[in-house]
């Protein structure tokens, strides 16, 4: 059963693993998930830019949205591989990332994931690999 975006908010909210990044769930479809990670003074690093792990982290949730919008929320899966290329520097604004999962295998689900500003200026973007759990 596809999961609601009113379900996956509720998850999101309860994820500690998150929860210091301040994600939004924006938008999901069947094709893609968007995630907001407003400003915070928390992810900056010196020299005024949002550091690398806070996109590395709203990668990884925008896609474990994604993912979980297909599988439904009683079965889970797990990051196995998260690679990330640094296109362009955020400062001080809201950092937005969509991810698209591309294909969902048995046991291995492979997808995308870039990071953007509200008017699709790219970040970065990120390769994302999932494994099931059983």
């Amino acid at each position: 059963m596809r999961a609601s975006k009113a379900a996956l908010q509720r998850m999101l909210a309860r994820a500690r693993f998150v929860s210091g990044y301040g994600l939004k769930l924006v938008s999901v479809s069947d094709a893609e998930c968007t995630v907001a990670m407003p400003f915070r003074r928390s992810l900056e690093r010196p020299g005024g830019t949002v550091n690398g792990p806070a996109f590395m982290a709203a990668a990884d949730c925008a896609m474990w949205l994604a993912i979980k919008r297909h599988i439904g929320l009683e079965h889970d899966a797990v990051t196995a591989e998260l690679n990330t290329a640094f296109l362009n520097a955020a400062r001080r604004e809201t950092v937005y990332c969509t991810a698209r999962v591309l294909k969902l295998g048995k046991r291995v689900i492979y997808g995308t994931a870039e990071c953007h500003d509200r008017r699709g200026k790219l970040f970065t973007h990120h390769t994302v690999t999932y494994s099931r759990l059983a």
